[in-house]
């Protein structure tokens, strides 16, 4: 339960546990930009990963994974920058340690990475390759209409609660190649964003999530995780045509806390 950081490359990161010591979360990188884009590109295209998403474009193309890249190392410049500069006092950060931080309102650590080498020495990432990503940000609220009065309203009242408020209203998106599905990741990948980040950082104390009807194993990790699931709102999100139009159902889920 750490935060570690690459003194070889100042980059913060989180490490998931073994089995799979060998996949980390860190921020998005403005010095890769175009191989990660071709790798978001290269996924987000897979028929097995495009449908059971919302809001990414389809065709997924190049430019953007470029502009979503781009978008969030802007929006995360500041967080890092101040990060970075605590971390580089210790190598890792422990949460038993975060006890009396202040509390934050940001989460730098959205990128899914498979370690293909560690630095023999100090056992940091030395070379890796992008294969999913993951956010977890406050809660928009699906269970009103999209566009509807009621969610601008939800969504306003949680926005404007401070960093660290226990009532703040959370939620969490991913995806993974497909590659990768099937071996447990994605499973540890949330719990580890959770433990590590969510709650000693945010204080994070509620989150609400949804997956579409049929998306077995998103619903599974998230049930792995100690959610719960909720309510099926049946013909709820609008597809856009380039998906095949039409609207689908979704499973609303809990977390039920640690």
């Amino acid at each position: 339960m750490t935060v570690h950081f690459n003194q070889l490359t100042k980059e913060p990161y989180l490490r998931l546990p073994a089995p799979q010591s060998n996949i980390i979360i860190t921020p998005h990188r403005s010095d890769n930009i175009d191989e990660d884009a071709k790798s978001l590109s290269n996924i987000l295209n897979d028929p097995k990963v495009y449908p059971w998403l919302e809001r990414t474009p389809y065709p997924y193309l190049h430019e953007h994974g470029v502009e979503w890249i781009e978008a969030h190392c802007k929006e995360n410049k500041k967080g890092l920058s101040t990060l970075r500069k605590n971390l580089e006092q210790d190598e890792i950060i422990n949460t038993k340690n975060a006890v009396g931080r202040e509390f934050i309102d940001d989460c730098p650590f959205t990128c899914i990475r498979e370690v293909l080498a560690d630095d023999p020495d100090t056992g940091a990432p030395l070379k890796d390759r992008l294969i999913g990503d993951m956010k977890l940000a406050r809660y928009t609220f699906y269970e009103h209409l999209n566009d509807s009065e009621q969610r601008s309203k939800a969504q306003l009242k949680n926005n404007e609660l401070p960093a660290g408020d226990e009532n703040i209203i959370w939620t969490l998106g991913d995806f993974l190649a497909p590659s990768h599905h099937g071996k447990g990741i994605m499973s540890l990948a949330v719990r580890t964003l959770i433990h590590d980040w969510g709650i000693p950082h945010l204080n994070v104390h509620h989150i609400k999530c949804y997956a579409f009807v049929g998306n077995e194993g998103s619903l599974r990790v998230f049930e792995k995780n100690n959610f719960e699931r909720g309510h099926t709102l049946e013909d709820w999100v609008p597809v856009p045509e380039s998906r095949g139009g039409g609207k689908k159902s979704i499973v609303l889920v809990t977390w039920r806390g640690v």
